[in-house]
């Protein structure tokens, strides 16, 4: 989750009220066209102590989890939103008074005046909302939060759910909570599972299967695959590791030099069909598909035929970092214009992608693996590695998309890049 600041060209999570030294607390707008955000957690209680730039609270839109920083130091009063609600961009949600401050008339009425928050709801409305858990003890009311699974299997088993400890989001108690606290519970690996539940989709999930879906139904895939010769690639990075470099280039940034130099020469595979004609980026963006427990997520690196390979590969490590950290900002999934989907990592030989949409085309790329081949009539053992563009066929034909792929194995190849 990335931390947010209030500074030059970031979202502002602050609102200072004119006539008293308390400042709102907002829910921010982390990209142009947000209209509203999830609140995941709060990082901080009502009425505990906050310093500016401390974690304050997680947000989730629909394509990033952030955490937003304290705008200001002082104490957390007013809380008028809990996780998992769905809040309008702009709206104050909480106020942090200033040290020695307490909340005056003015601003405890325009607490009280503020637009309630929206409660999140699934496409499985009832199912849904009964099985998303909350806090085991809820602020407000004090009412115990538990799923219903658990409430019932508890009742079966005689156990009180005020002595167990929950571990669902923000300390809720799950079904297998109570399983667990039972005498008589078999190991979980050995038990079927007592209830099933609805997990309601997150902002992210929702709007990944979103737009696979409108990838796969509006643009006709067709898919090319190769096995490219990594050897090269393999003993060039054995290389500069016997040099005692520190930053040695992984193979996958190999492959998005090797693509961003190829793209300049085949413009129609860095293009967007509209329906006013093809549209052809001057740009070449490279985004890297990196896989999150909560979704699949894209950052893009910019300008990458500009970059040496030294300098893609440090743009590339600090983007995959932030990502694993959920740190990623927004803008950072923007403006795409060709995607590199690697699984290499897992231990996957090939696979076929789903084109990230506005773009036409990715590729897929799986792991490198030494493979017995033919050569020159003799068996040779080689590094071989199975790539696989996925193109849209309303704008690349056949055999743009073979002579494309074509010149990234041969850059490859050579380890020329």
């Amino acid at each position: 989750m990335r931390k947010l600041t209030t500074g030059i060209n970031l979202p502002d999570a602050s609102r200072r009220r004119n006539n008293d030294m308390a400042t709102d607390v907002i829910m921010p707008a982390l990209g142009v066209a947000q209209e509203k955000g999830t609140l995941l957690a709060w990082r901080k209680a009502e009425g505990e102590s906050v310093k500016k730039g401390e974690p304050l609270m997680e947000i989730e839109t629909d394509k990033a989890t952030v955490e937003i920083e304290a705008p200001a130091s002082g104490r957390l009063a007013q809380v008028s939103a809990r996780a998992g609600d769905e809040i309008p961009v702009g709206q104050t949600i909480a106020v942090i008074l200033a040290p020695g401050e307490s909340l005056s008339a003015a601003a405890k009425l325009a607490a009280s005046q503020s637009v309630p928050t929206v409660k999140k709801e699934s496409a499985a409305a009832p199912a849904a909302k009964i099985a998303a858990t909350q806090s085991a003890v809820s602020p407000s009311s004090g009412r115990l939060l538990a799923s219903p699974a658990a409430r019932r299997i508890a009742g079966e088993k005689g156990i009180a759910l005020a002595s167990l400890r929950g571990s669902g989001p923000e300390g809720s108690i799950l079904a297998e909570d109570v399983l667990r606290a039972a005498p008589d519970s078999a190991p979980r690996s050995q038990t079927a599972p007592a209830a099933q539940e609805i997990i309601p989709l997150t902002p992210m999930r929702r709007i990944v299967g979103q737009r696979m879906t409108q990838s796969k139904q509006s643009a006709p895939h067709f898919y090319i695959s190769m096995d490219i010769d990594m050897t090269a690639v393999s003993e060039a990075r054995a290389g500069w590791k016997e040099k005692g470099e520190t930053s040695v280039p992984s193979i996958n940034d190999f492959i998005l030099h090797a693509c961003a130099r190829v793209l300049k020469d085949f413009p129609s595979v860095n293009s967007t069909f509209t329906e006013q004609g093809i549209q052809l980026h001057a740009d070449i963006n490279i985004g890297m598909a990196v896989a999150l427990d909560e979704g699949l997520v894209v950052p893009v690196i910019r300008n990458t035929d500009r970059l040496s390979l030294k300098e893609l590969a440090t743009q590339s490590r600090e983007l995959a970092d932030k990502a694993q950290k959920k740190k990623l900002f927004p803008l950072d999934y923007e403006g795409g214009t060709f995607t590199v989907s690697n699984l290499g990592m897992l231990g996957v030989d090939n696979f076929i992608a789903i084109i990230n949409p506005p773009q036409c085309a990715i590729l897929a790329v799986g792991r490198v693996a030494a493979r017995v081949v033919a050569d020159d009539g003799m068996f040779a053992i080689k590094s071989l590695m199975t790539a696989t563009l996925s193109a849209d066929h309303r704008v690349v034909d056949g055999a743009i998309a073979a002579r494309f792929l074509q010149e990234v194995k041969s850059l490859l190849g050579k380890a020329n890049v």
